[in-house]
């Protein structure tokens, strides 16, 4: 801020103090159709949405780039997958893939890689990510290509890089046409597509924002906010996509917070002989807890999903493995307490799975940790908050496959127009998203329940 009055207050022998300043504020003063806070997945994609509707926006992100390093979204990898125990999403997944297929063509990058998709292990009944029989059960009643095992020793036989299957009580379903998604090019693929429609600033953040700044006047801009480096935006419509940090704009803005919990998430990379590595899948994992500390959810990315670390000469190279359930710290309230360099004990339960279900793979080279902003029923979170303001959060871990189509629902909760999918699971204003405690639990006992006629039925 004092760079900022350094440059409206002139020297002693200079004009009246003041007299630059209504300049200053025009020429640090941008208006646009909507302001967009945060450029994760959700705030790129919702840039891509509107620009495909003609409306222009500007976008905020208060890290050195769109999908920073201290963000959800960013990294190599994400799956990309039908299997789902919920048919909803698997549908959704659907639209979703013909969405991806156009920005891949506008912008001329490969953002999917058809890899295939492996769901193992023992039946631990419905997870965040679903589960092995619910996932074989929307397969079969979609008419989606599958292949099922019935057991550990048939899953070890078609993918000899799991040898810690054999003898195990496990089942496995099989979807060839899943694969990955290169996260951050696909977020900044969103942007190139997008246009001259985004106005893109990094390393800026919202320090105020008033969503009723000219409700007098019809022909003001509705929204203000001022970043930290003085620039002021004026808006018609705001969305907030802004992750972990949900809670802290939506205090800022004096709106209502959400029942949202930050998890602290964890994942590395392993060296591995390039020999091995053509046989390991890309391959999910269901087990019953071993630990107090153990969520039984955990996955492997094939070498070829890993870019950000090259390939070394000597015959060996990388894959991503990572659990996907939170640290003993457990449900945080925001990002004040999270720990980037996440908990040993779990990196002990990643490696100890490495030894145990790939015996072949070597040392753990690496370890990140990222925040995954979470629901208390795992859906997320698309709703018009209040006048002009719209509003994503609540990823929860699953929602980067669904991106482009995520920003068309987006665009059109800002225009008014009809969503490509049913809003009304993720509104607002559910159960699960009150403050009060016991209802928010009725709320994902309710989800379970459904869930588990579904795999029933």
């Amino acid at each position: 801020m004092a760079d900022v009055l350094g440059e409206v207050t002139p020297g002693r022998d200079g004009d009246p103090v003041g007299k630059t300043f209504p300049n200053w504020i025009k020429e640090n003063t941008k208006k646009t159709d909507t302001l967009i806070i945060g450029g994760g997945m959700a705030g790129t994609s919702t840039a891509f949405g509107l620009a495909q509707k003609n409306l222009n926006s500007i976008l905020v992100e208060r890290g050195s780039s769109v999908a920073p390093p201290t963000a959800s979204s960013n990294g190599d990898s994400r799956m990309y997958r039908q299997m789902y125990s919920n048919e909803f999403f698997s549908k959704m997944q659907t639209t979703a893939l013909e969405r991806w297929r156009e920005v891949e063509e506008m912008t001329g990058e490969t953002l999917l890689q058809k890899n295939g998709l492996l769901f193992y292990g023992e039946d631990t009944g419905e997870t965040v990510e679903g589960s092995v029989l619910g996932a074989k059960q929307t397969m079969e009643n979609l008419g989606l290509e599958h292949t099922f095992y019935e057991s550990g020793d048939d899953i070890a036989e078609a993918f000899p890089a799991l040898a810690g299957c054999k003898g195990m009580p496990y089942a496995g379903v099989c979807e060839d046409t899943a694969g990955h998604i290169k996260a951050s090019k696909a977020c900044k693929a969103m942007i190139t597509a997008a246009g001259d429609s985004c106005e893109v600033h990094t390393n800026s953040k919202i320090v105020s924002i008033d969503v009723n700044a000219n409700t007098d006047n019809k022909d003001a801009k509705r929204i203000c906010a001022t970043t930290e480096d003085g620039l002021t935006i004026m808006a018609d419509n705001c969305v907030i996509a802004a992750g972990p940090w949900t809670n802290q704009v939506l205090k800022m803005a004096d709106l209502d917070t959400l029942n949202l919990k930050v998890w602290e998430i964890q994942w590395a990379h392993y060296k591995v002989e390039k020999s091995v590595a053509d046989s390991i899948p890309q391959a999910f994992h269901f087990r019953k807890s071993q630990t107090a500390e153990d969520g039984g959810l955990y996955y492997v990315f094939p070498a070829s999903a890993t870019e950000s670390i090259p390939n070394m000469d000597d015959g060996y190279t990388y894959v991503k493995v990572g659990v996907d359930f939170e640290t003993p710290k457990g449900d945080l309230e925001g990002m004040d307490s999270f720990d980037y360099n996440g908990n040993a004990k779990v990196l002990e339960l990643m490696d100890g799975w490495v030894k145990e279900h790939l015996p072949d793979v070597g040392e753990r080279i690496d370890a990140y940790t990222h925040p995954y902003t979470m629901t208390a029923d795992s859906y997320f979170v698309m709703d018009n908050i209040a006048e002009g303001v719209s509003l994503f959060s609540g990823g929860s871990g699953r929602a980067f496959k669904f991106a482009p189509t995520i920003g068309d629902m987006m665009a059109s909760l800002v225009t008014g127009d009809e969503s490509p999918v049913d809003l009304t699971p993720f509104s607002a204003k559910r159960e699960a998203l009150a403050a009060d405690e016991k209802a928010a639990a009725d709320a994902t006992s309710k989800v379970a329940e459904e869930a588990l006629e579904l795999v029933a039925a």
